[in-house]
């Protein structure tokens, strides 16, 4: 008996040390989640290849992330987590006035984007992950509450909610479009090339003509 319950109290400590080793598991399988996307697509996805590739069981992602699309939205979250964090960084570093900060936010938005095409991807695949998570809710507000705290002062103080709201979508979807053009070559017949500078030169002064025109 007393063998018995010091091998049990060998495998419980030999559990616990597992567990610290493992406290940084969420992030190797979300690193997985990236490599995965990047070389085979959505698609290819699976819970189980992503653990092989952390280097765990196969029940592990489920523990922490429940599902496949538990584990695709927490990689969406961490991507607007991210892209705000650049967009911080770009206004911190651009001239104080409003569209100078403006457009630091709009480049930060596209630089994001073509710098990490499969988490920008399906930041925005209504059809693979859980919109509703809070988490995920959280941090996508987060990226919007720059859009609108940048555009606000260059809207006219008399102009309606309506012609707000629908002033704060063009200037998103001007650098969503552009971002997803920008990753899916579909600017090759203006320049040759995707990867012309000229492209990125042109996406700053698209922003710049479009908080002239707000």
């Amino acid at each position: 008996m007393a063998t018995r319950r010091a091998k049990t109290k060998a495998g419980s400590q030999r559990t616990v040390a597992v567990r610290r080793r493992d406290i940084d598991l969420p992030s190797a399988l979300l690193a997985a989640t990236e490599d995965i996307l990047r070389e085979h697509g959505l698609e290819k996805f699976t819970l189980r290849e992503a653990a092989r590739r952390a280097g765990v069981t196969h029940g592990a992602p489920a523990f922490h992330f429940g599902d496949a699309a538990g584990l695709l939205t927490a990689f969406a979250a961490s991507g607007y987590k991210a892209m705000t964090a650049l967009m911080l960084k770009y206004r911190l570093e651009a001239p104080k006035d409003p569209k100078s900060q403006l457009v630091a936010v709009g480049s930060a938005y596209i630089d994001y984007a073509i710098a990490h095409r499969p988490q920008f991807q399906l930041m925005f695949r209504s059809d693979s992950i859980h919109l509703n998570d809070e988490a995920y809710k959280e941090c996508s507000k987060a990226a919007f509450h720059q859009l609108q705290e940048t555009m606000l002062p260059l809207l006219h103080p008399d102009s309606t909610d309506e012609e707000r709201k629908l002033k704060m979508m063009l200037a998103w979807s001007a650098v969503h479009g552009f971002a997803t053009l920008v990753l899916e070559k579909r600017f090759t017949p203006f320049y040759g090339s995707s990867q012309n500078p000229a492209v990125f030169a042109d996406g700053r002064r698209m922003l710049e003509i479009l908080t002239g025109s707000i």
